[in-house]
């Protein structure tokens, strides 16, 4: 365990802090039903950061931040000004597109970078590697996290109303609020996906989220099973990732991941993280049919 937490203490420590304020999204998004939302959120968020690569700029650097910063910003204010369903278009629809188009020019911006491993920075995106958090980006994402954790606090109630009103709720102020909830978010998503990637993002977004409404309705109830889910979900996945063994493919594979050079098995840890959470979203799911069996068994 010595070892472990000594390679992977801040790893730990990151998806701590980080996951909790991800999940407080992630109700009001799995409620309003927008999935896509953090995945097209996070992935214009990373195709800022795509642009500043295309111009030279490392992807951990201050100024690929700010773009990506910049950019998330950009989609929370697209999406907050299309949210009225157009016909027989659900915003659902929109943001799908948002989330598409956002990936395919990371892809084409990418394709030529100037380091010439675009395709390399984009699998560093979508996986991203907590594995290499620094205590630097651990006390700045704090600070702001901490920022946007009290905002949202205040705002909570008037966020909820509007979450559980859906698109009944009309008008500026509607607009407004949603805007701010989206920005917000952005923050949150342009901060994470450097560290933790697109996909470890997502899943702290939604998956904790989707197992609290397996089991509860009101959103504070859900709070109090969704923060929890997510952090033992990450401690969980990081362990796999340190002790699982190596998958034994066919193909010859040259090149040691960071915990292979670590001297231990070496499954990445973003899709760890990923692959764990997503596990307790199955059982939890696997449960729920179960109590409702059950109870309509009893009921019969």
């Amino acid at each position: 365990m010595g070892e472990f937490w000594t390679f992977m203490g801040p790893a730990v420590l990151a998806a701590v802090f980080m996951s909790p304020i991800h999940a407080l999204f992630g109700l009001h998004i799995v409620r309003r039903g927008l999935i896509f939302i953090d995945l097209a959120v996070a992935q214009v968020a990373a195709f800022g950061m795509s642009l500043a690569i295309g111009q030279g700029y490392e992807a951990q650097s201050p100024t690929a931040y700010w773009y990506s910063v910049g950019f998330a910003l950009a989609g929370a204010l697209l999406i907050s000004v299309t949210r009225f369903r157009l016909g027989r278009v659900p915003h659902e629809a929109i943001i799908g597109v948002v989330y598409v188009l956002a990936t395919a020019a990371s892809i084409i911006v990418l394709e030529f970078s100037p380091s010439g491993h675009g395709l390399e920075e984009l699998k560093n995106m979508l996986a991203g590697n907590i594995l290499f958090v620094t205590s630097d980006q651990l006390r700045s994402t704090a600070w702001s996290y901490g920022i946007i954790l009290a905002i949202l606090l205040v705002l909570w109630r008037s966020i909820s109303r509007l979450t559980l009103a859906g698109e009944k709720e009309k008008g500026a102020r509607s607009v407004l609020l949603d805007f701010v909830f989206y920005s917000l978010l952005g923050f949150v998503v342009a901060s994470s996906v450097k560290i933790a990637g697109v996909l470890v993002v997502f899943s702290w977004l939604v998956m904790p989220a989707v197992v609290a409404f397996f089991f509860v309705d009101r959103l504070l109830a859900a709070a109090a099973v969704a923060l929890p889910v997510g952090v033992i979900g990450s401690i969980l996945g990081l362990l796999v990732s340190y002790h699982a063994p190596a998958l034994k493919l066919h193909h010859v594979h040259e090149a040691e991941s960071t915990i292979e050079y670590a001297g231990a098995a070496g499954w990445p840890s973003g899709p760890a993280i990923v692959a764990t959470i997503g596990s307790i979203v199955a059982v939890a799911y696997v449960a729920r049919l179960l109590i409702r069996q059950r109870s309509g068994g009893a009921n019969e």
